[in-house]
């Protein structure tokens, strides 16, 4: 069990649990991975922040997320038990490398060169080591998350697994969108967008509940908690790729549009009947920067629809609801004061 931080802020706690998962991952790497491949060890530990990009272990480790996903898991356990047991550290390490698999993937798929202001996997080391990692830190989660070889690891890893179908999903839909093979309306989005993120915090809370002994009502309460907040949260971060100031997002300014991401935004736009033809020409290109003055019309045309106030309400809306499924659970102080202090931070985030 956790020492009580009835006292800590949320970061503080947030922190505290990352170190946790950081601790419990450090020690699956190492007890995984063979002798003969321990460069494939140190590679697996350069997108997780702990080394340099010739593979040198880091003294502070590089920024590597808040690890939200896997302290759901942490704090959901401790809101139906009280305490953190096994199950609920092995569900935490699975979650977490599930996401990084998919984050390794993901900057394949974009040709993403940079992610958390570092050089890609694939940057470095190529496409080829680059899908190798991704599906190493997939095949590990697999063997932490059954590591007791339980009929609960084994009901565990089914629900992890099915998470992780559904993220393969998200990543086609957005890809065709993004390539312009589905049309961009806010539906084609929601689906997307719920498969590529909203799945995985809620798998995270439910396998939080799973491994503190949730009843099947209570174990559906905090999974809707879980998809409503990662919905929110992307839907939020998409309000920042319009709006964000670079200053505090570390990205271009307005950097989704100049890049034709198909967003919460743009699909809000396109999907009115009436939107110009020339916002749809913008968005049927495929290829290339979008021109500045352009990106200016852009703004100023979603301006004009008050995109920026709908899209805030629609997160406020999410919140909202993930509240109510949290007041369902009956979630144990102080875990349930951070779930809902989560909620109130990423409601208000700027980065």
């Amino acid at each position: 069990m956790l020492n009580d931080a009835s006292a800590a802020t949320l970061d503080d706690e947030l922190a505290r649990h990352g170190a946790l998962v950081d601790g419990w991952t450090r020690a699956a790497l190492a007890e995984s991975i063979s002798p003969e491949a321990q460069r494939l060890a140190a590679l697996l530990e350069y997108p997780l922040g702990w080394r340099d990009e010739h593979l040198h272990p880091l003294t502070v480790p590089a920024p590597a997320g808040k690890k939200l996903r896997p302290a759901l898991v942490l704090l959901v356990a401790q809101a139906v038990s009280g305490e953190i047991n096994a199950a609920a550290r092995n569900a935490a390490v699975a979650v977490e490398l599930i996401h990084n698999f998919s984050l390794v993937h993901d900057d394949i798929q974009d040709h993403s060169e940079l992610r958390r202001h570092r050089a890609t996997v694939w940057s470095l080391w190529g496409m080829p080591q680059g899908i190798n990692a991704g599906d190493a830190l997939f095949a590990l989660a697999q063997q932490v998350v059954l590591r007791d070889r339980s009929a609960q690891a084994a009901a565990m890893a089914a629900e992890l697994n099915a998470t992780a179908l559904l993220l393969a999903e998200g990543q086609f839909l957005d890809i065709d969108l993004q390539q312009g093979q589905t049309p961009v309306t806010l539906d084609a989005y929601e689906t997307m967008i719920t498969r590529k993120t909203g799945v995985l915090f809620a798998c995270a809370c439910r396998l939080g509940a799973m491994a503190a002994g949730a009843n099947p009502a209570e174990r559906d309460a905090y999974a809707a908690y879980g998809l409503e907040l990662g919905v929110a949260f992307q839907e939020q971060d998409d309000l920042l790729g319009v709006w964000g100031k670079s200053t505090e997002t570390g990205k271009p300014e307005a950097a989704d549009i100049v890049e034709r991401k198909r967003g919460l935004p743009a699909a809000m736009a396109l999907s009115l009947a009436d939107a110009p033809t020339w916002l749809r020409s913008v968005y049927a290109e495929t290829d290339g920067a979008v021109d500045p003055r352009m990106v200016e019309r852009i703004i100023t045309h979603f301006d004009q629809l008050d995109l920026r106030g709908r899209v805030e309400q629609r997160v406020e809306a999410r919140y909202r609801t993930a509240l109510e499924s949290l007041a369902i659970a009956s979630a144990r102080e102080p875990a349930r004061r951070y779930l809902t202090a989560i909620c109130a931070a990423l409601v208000s985030r700027r980065t």
